[in-house]
């Protein structure tokens, strides 16, 4: 969990950062114990009092943003149940072939087709396989409706997160009395849906007697993660695509209305931008493979160190082709059985190799949702965030490999640049957007990587091939 304290103009006053570990099971399972995120949170806010106390300034709003598709079974004094199931978790595979009947429904309200991400599905689990928690449960929260509940007392979600259910009318901004009825969930386990960037609820005297954070201060939900990383990058009109490479990698460019066109190679999900939807094409490992491989095979090199040494490689990797399913593919075709792999690898390659061709091969699988997006918007501008790209190599591969100029701004994360934009509007300190990331971006360092277009062509035939493979691999 991250906190960042900025001033009106975007400038950081401070960042704080608290770790920890989600728990990866057998069978694909995640899980997450939400007083990880509890202390975390109360950590925090207990900092940024101490900083504006010794810095003399008063803490105006809290902007809050977080993943989008766990669920945490809590009871009626909002207390979970069990630990969260995480948005990577895998649990509900064999419930979403069950449903595959009703794909094209559930698509055409939702913008989405059914798929173990969504946390409509893992309700409809816990209510298969655990019929006495779900009976016992008063509410299903994300991690962020969670959040708002400690600093406010408020039961809500907002339409990001909602439109990462499964259960929510796209088109009308209500829980739909159709999908629940395919997944099974009553309308009543679930939060209030309110507009992202609202003001939704003001920190309690509870919150202070826990950590002397001041009450009656507004609380703004400033939408998912993703759609904040977008608005932090500038994503307030379509043309603009935002790449985040973090855990997972993120396509986002947002429209004005949802496409007549629509198909279910893209998600179509609810904007951080008041009245604009985004679509989003996603990519299940990115940071969790290359840190999965540092780990595993590489351990005690600094990232610098890492970095040369990729560099050293040439473009290609020696012949080694990576394929990065490594918990399977989304978008476009939301193949569960798609598995990671390494190929072409001779006795003459190392693991410096393997390195570059894992970076290439997600590179490729970007390229992949940058081509499938341009069916919907003309593509003008790619931004990019994410801790992959703290790389340089990295950045430079994905403009090879992508074709186009590609800018990574600033040194705050564009999440957490999305999050003060929202509060910055919803405050009424700018009257949109548009015009907040404009202001606060003017102070932003820009880093901007051209193609070399003597190897956009060369990494375009590497990536078909590894395209072929994937065409050859399993389907289901």
């Amino acid at each position: 969990m991250k906190g960042v304290i900025f001033d009106h103009t975007g400038q950081r006053r401070k960042e704080y950062y608290e770790g920890y570990l989600s728990k990866y099971l057998t069978n694909g399972l995640v899980e997450q114990d939400p007083a990880d995120w509890e202390c975390a949170l109360y950590h925090i806010l207990k900092c940024a009092v101490k900083e504006a106390e010794e810095s003399d300034f008063l803490i105006d709003a809290v902007s809050f943003t977080s993943f989008r598709s766990a669920v945490i079974a809590t009871d009626k004094t909002i207390r979970p149940l069990c630990p969260a199931i995480m948005w990577q978790d895998r649990r509900a595979d064999a419930l979403c072939e069950q449903l595959q009947a009703d794909n094209d429904l559930v698509f055409e309200r939702s913008g989405a087709k059914i798929n173990p991400v969504f946390s409509g599905i893992k309700m409809m689990w816990i209510r298969e396989k655990i019929p006495d928690l779900y009976k016992n449960t008063y509410k299903f929260m994300t991690a962020a409706d969670y959040m708002l509940y400690l600093m406010t007392g408020i039961l809500c979600t907002d339409y990001t997160y909602g439109s990462r259910s499964n259960l929510m009318n796209l088109r009308e901004c209500c829980w739909d009395p159709q999908l629940l009825e395919i997944f099974h969930v009553e309308e009543s386990r679930l939060c209030r849906l309110v507009e992202p960037g609202s003001i939704c609820g003001y920190t309690t005297e509870r919150l202070c007697s826990l950590t002397g954070f001041p009450s009656g201060i507004p609380v703004v939900t400033a939408g998912g993660d993703q759609q904040c990383g977008a608005l932090g990058q500038g994503v307030v009109r379509p043309g603009i695509l935002s790449v985040t490479v973090g855990t997972g990698g993120f396509l986002v460019t947002n429209l004005k209305e949802i496409p007549n066109s629509l198909k279910s190679d893209v998600i179509c999900n609810y904007s951080s931008v008041r009245n604009q939807y985004m679509i989003e094409y996603s990519v299940l490992t990115c940071c969790s493979a290359y840190d999965w491989f540092c780990r595993e095979w590489l351990e005690g090199y600094t990232m610098e160190e890492l970095d040369r040494m990729v560099e050293s490689v040439p473009p290609g990797s020696n012949g080694c082709l990576c394929m990065p399913y490594f918990m399977g593919r989304s978008t476009p075709d939301w193949n569960r059985a798609a598995k990671g792999g390494f190929f072409d690898v001779t006795l003459s390659n190392t693991k410096w190799d393997m390195l570059r061709s894992l970076m290439e091969g997600i590179c490729y699988e970007i390229r992949n949702g940058i081509d499938t997006m341009a069916q919907y918007v003309h593509v003008s501008d790619i931004f990019v965030n994410g801790g992959m790209t703290n790389s340089r190599p990295f950045n430079q591969m994905q403009a090879d490999i992508y074709g186009k100029r590609i800018v990574r701004r600033g040194k705050a994360d564009a999440t957490a640049r999305g999050a003060l934009i929202a509060a910055l509007k919803a405050l009424g300190v700018y009257e949109t957007e548009e015009e907040a990331f404009t202001m606060i971006s003017d102070r932003e360092k820009e880093q901007v990587f051209y193609p070399n277009e003597s190897l956009v062509q060369f990494y375009e035939k590497c990536r078909k091939k590894m395209n072929g493979f994937y065409q050859k691999g399993p389907k289901n």
